[in-house]
Order: C-alpha cells, then structure tokens, then sequence
C-alpha cells in the first residue's frame, strides 16, 4: 500500500519539488538584488562625494589661475616701469661724462655717488624684508 501512495503523489511531489526550487531560486535571486542594490547605493554616494571634491578643486584652480595671471599682469607693468627707468638712467648717464666732473669736482661726485649708493643699498635691503629704520 506505500508503494501505492507514492506512485499516485509522484506528480505532487515532482510539483512541490519544482515549486520549492522555483521558491528557493527566487528567494536567492532576491537577496542577492538587494545586496546588489545596496553596494551600489554605497558606491553611488562615493562617487557624489568624490565628484563635489573633484568640482571643488577645480573650482580652488580656477580661482587661483585667475589669481596668477593678476599677479603675472602687475608684474609684466612693474617690469616695463623699471626697464623705463633703467632707461631713462642710461640716457643720464650717457648725457654726463662723469670722468671729466669726477676729475674737476671731486667731493661732489663722491658725495652724491656714496648717497646714491646707500639709498640703493637701503632700497635692497627693504625689498628683502628687513624693516625700513629711516623716518620720512
């Protein structure tokens, strides 16, 4: 009689094994999407986080780029102001023959020559940072 009841609940238990597995393969496939979804998730928000970094560092090179080419154009003037000037003192000093003034006027020559040179040397100094001592 058991070999009969089993023969008679193949089909059932053919059926309920296929629905079992169909069951199981469906509960599978379904964590494995979540857990799918949810390292995707992850990812996604490391990637915005990256991407607002990235947008942010452009933004700070932008800013500093704009920043440099100020200072490259108030450099470029300033340069062209002091090639005027080491040019306006050439012509000076190709205007004056400071051998002959040296020889009939000595003190004078020297005196202005010592004072100039002091002021430069001041003028160095100050543009290397050390604190200008003089009063105005």
């Amino acid at each position: 009689m058991s070999q009969a009841v089993f023969e008679n609940n193949m089909p059932y238990l053919i059926i309920l094994m296929l629905v079992g597995s169909m069951g199981g393969g469906a509960w599978f496939y379904y964590t494995d999407t979540q857990a799918t979804i949810a390292t995707l998730r992850d990812n996604n928000a490391k990637l915005m986080i990256a991407a607002e970094t990235n947008q942010e560092t452009i933004n700070s090179m932008a800013r500093d780029y704009a920043i440099a080419q100020e200072n490259i154009s108030t450099l470029q003037i300033r340069a062209q102001e002091a090639e005027a000037y080491q040019d306006e003192l050439a012509a000076k000093l190709r205007r004056h023959d400071l051998t002959a003034l040296t020889l009939q006027k000595p003190g004078l020559i020297e005196k202005r020559i010592n004072n100039a040179t002091a002021k430069i040397f001041d003028e160095l100094e100050i543009d290397s940072g050390k604190q200008s001592t003089t009063t105005n």
